[in-house]
């Protein structure tokens, strides 16, 4: 299975974490959408991805990961219920992020997240997702 991005990706640092956007298309899954991903900034290893939101046309999925731990944990979720899944990330961004790290085992960074800061990047985030949503529209 290949995956094309839609050109570099964009980078929001927040804090102790850094927020990467770009447009993914999962060649032979027919899955394509927006994709944020959410780095550790202090990780001191190579793979310092803590989440990542698969804002897919077809199906949102998330994924709480952790390379120290080995952890990476995909939970779908249901488009009927959840209506669209890029409004249902940016929701969970700004009302749960500092909760989030926490299921990655990651309690340093959670207790280091600023809502404020969260709040100011929010719009900033949302901003750059509908912008690469419209290019592949």
């Amino acid at each position: 299975m290949g995956v094309e991005t839609g050109g570099s990706a964009e980078l929001i640092k927040v804090g102790p974490v850094t927020f990467s956007l770009e447009y993914r298309i999962l060649r032979g899954e027919e899955k394509e959408g927006v994709c944020i991903h959410v780095y550790g900034n202090d990780i001191l290893r190579e793979d310092r991805e803590l989440l990542r939101f698969d804002c897919f046309k077809v199906a949102l999925l998330y994924h709480y990961r952790n390379a120290t731990a080995k952890k990476n944990e995909r939970i779908f979720l249901d488009y009927t219920a959840e209506g669209d899944p890029l409004t249902w990330t940016l929701d969970k961004i700004k009302t749960r992020l500092p909760t989030i790290p926490l299921r990655c085992e990651t309690e340093d960074i959670a207790r280091n997240v600023d809502q404020q800061e969260i709040d100011a990047a929010v719009p900033k985030i949302s901003a750059w997702a509908e912008t690469m949503m419209r290019r592949r529209g």
